[in-house]
């Protein structure tokens, strides 16, 4: 078999790995359970295409790039969650595909490649996260092809690096801690003095260049991207940036199975980790530099530990680069080994890493155990795309076009909607802010406070009040609803846990 691979054309090898890695990723993208993020995700890319602009229009905590893209994409193909998800399964694809020719590469053979692929295509992380609509799997492509391109020839592949670095912290800010990484790398592989300063001035023009139009919203209102990018972060639990000790080693815990686990994730984590160790420990024992996939992949992990509170959903961007420098060890250890036993062993992992998967591909598409967001089996049927499209539905037949605007403590149900959104609801952490900065600013940040919510409620501005996913997380829910009853709303349709609040004709305005 390996020999066959090694064999093959390489379209030949590229084609059925494509095939293997769109047979996971493309269901996923299909019948994964949504996200409460990626409602917000995909209604600001639709604001964007609309000629909105992130933070001074409307509060978005990320950086700028994703919405274009995917509001682009969207543009082209339509507004749907459907066609925005196989955006993702395409990333994931082509994610996939270069972890394959970095693996095949360094290692030395196909097979080795190969084997990363069928790693990253189970891995739980991988296909958990990455067909979703957030910040992962593009700026995770991103980052990976800054780091492949650099084994090429071109003389502007550190132009191209830094380009590529700067395009994936333009969609996750905390990224920026890579570049120490690549300037190492570029001090180790670059002996000359000249040429070295040449190649940094290269590398930096390219991060440059892509990190440029954050100026522009810098600049047309400091504060107010600073609050966006930075400040929410601060302030969204009272232990800080640097805060929450306990929770932060928690989570580490749970990646590493100690005394709690998150499904098959943590002994898929567990595995790949470990390699890395040992062949960490081996490097330095031996002298050796570590390659830029492991100092990559250790900047990566730290930083993913920064964001309180943390998830574990975080280490998904890490795990490219973890699976290359494992499968590079193994290849190391297969060829110093004098037997097959090692190769057996390699093997019996493998089987084992790939036949627990379907735990979590059950548990992401049908169970919801341990899925953030979803604190009970009778959640779930909340979370499937077809509920969310048929609210969207629902919404649609109940607003006017002179009055297209409706309430919903979750952004997502407006994505397919012809509705819009009452401002300052875009964000389904907007309420959440407002109670923990000062009245002025919740007008500066475009944030939606309780009181005006209620405010808009008792004047009767909109017909329509959806009370669906999110509201379990909101604070004072029932008050809430008590409120929309007082003031003269009534439900007129359940679908799932959903409500639908209507005015009646004599209380519409």
């Amino acid at each position: 078999m390996i020999r066959r691979i090694d064999q093959a054309q390489p379209a030949v090898v590229y084609g059925l790995l494509a095939i293997l890695l769109a047979a996971v990723f493309v269901p996923m993208s299909l019948y994964r359970l949504v996200d409460g993020d990626e409602g917000t995700y995909l209604l600001v890319s639709r604001l964007v295409v609309e000629g909105q602009l992130p933070y001074h229009d409307f509060f978005y905590p990320q950086m700028f790039l994703l919405p274009y893209v995917y509001g682009g994409w969207m543009k082209l193909v339509g507004y749907s969650w459907y066609g925005a998800r196989l955006l993702s399964a395409v990333f994931s694809i082509a994610l996939g595909l270069l972890v394959y020719r970095q693996a095949a590469r360094l290692a030395g053979a196909r097979a080795w490649g190969v084997l990363a692929v069928v790693l990253f295509t189970f891995s739980s992380l991988a296909f958990g996260w990455y067909p979703l609509i957030k910040t992962f799997v593009f700026p995770s492509l991103l980052l990976f092809a800054a780091y492949a391109v650099l084994s090429s020839a071109s003389r502007w592949r550190w132009v191209a690096s830094g380009f590529l670095l700067g395009l994936a912290t333009d969609c996750r800010v905390y990224l920026i801690a890579v570049v120490p990484a690549f300037i190492l790398e570029l001090y180790l592989t670059e002996e000359d003095p000249k040429r070295r300063l040449m190649q940094f001035a290269r590398f930096a023009i390219g991060l440059a260049l892509a990190l440029l139009p954050n100026e522009l919203f810098l600049l047309i209102d400091p504060r107010t991207f600073v609050f966006n990018i930075v400040d929410n972060q601060v302030i969204r639990t009272d232990f800080g940036l640097l805060g929450w000790m306990d929770q932060r080693s928690g989570v580490v815990e749970q990646l590493l199975a100690i005394n709690s686990a998150e499904g098959v994730t943590s002994f898929q984590f567990l595995v790949i980790f470990v390699l890395n160790l040992v062949s960490w420990v081996s490097d330095a024992l031996s002298r050796e530099w570590p390659s830029l996939a492991s100092t990559t992949a250790v900047s990566l992990l730290l930083v993913s530990l920064v964001p309180t509170p943390v998830y574990t959903q975080y280490f998904c961007i890490p795990i490219p680069f973890l699976l290359v420098n494992a499968v590079t060890f193994l290849a190391k250890l297969a060829r110093e080994a004098s037997g097959p036993r090692l190769r057996h062993l390699f093997a019996s992992l493998t089987v084992i890493y790939v036949l627990v998967s379907p735990f979590d591909l059950y548990r992401y598409t049908i169970g919801g155990t341990f899925v953030p967001g979803i604190t009970s089996a009778a959640e779930v049927v909340d979370w499937r795309l077809p509920t969310i499209r048929a609210v969207a539905r629902a919404i649609d037949r109940e607003v006017r076009a002179d009055r297209p605007v409706a309430i919903s403590l979750w952004p997502g149900y407006f994505v397919e909607s012809k509705a819009s959104i009452l401002p300052g609801l875009e964000n389904h952490f907007a309420l959440m802010f407002s109670d923990m900065v000062t009245p002025r600013e919740v007008v500066q940040f475009k944030l939606m406070s309780y009181a005006g919510l209620a405010w808009h409620v008792q004047r009767h501005t909109v017909d329509v009040i959806v009370l669906g996913n999110w509201t379990s997380w909101t604070a004072n829910s029932h008050r809430f609803r008590s409120l929309i009853v007082r003031n003269g709303y009534v439900m007129k349709e359940r679908i799932a846990s959903a409500e639908i609040y209507t005015l009646p004709p004599d209380g519409r305005r």
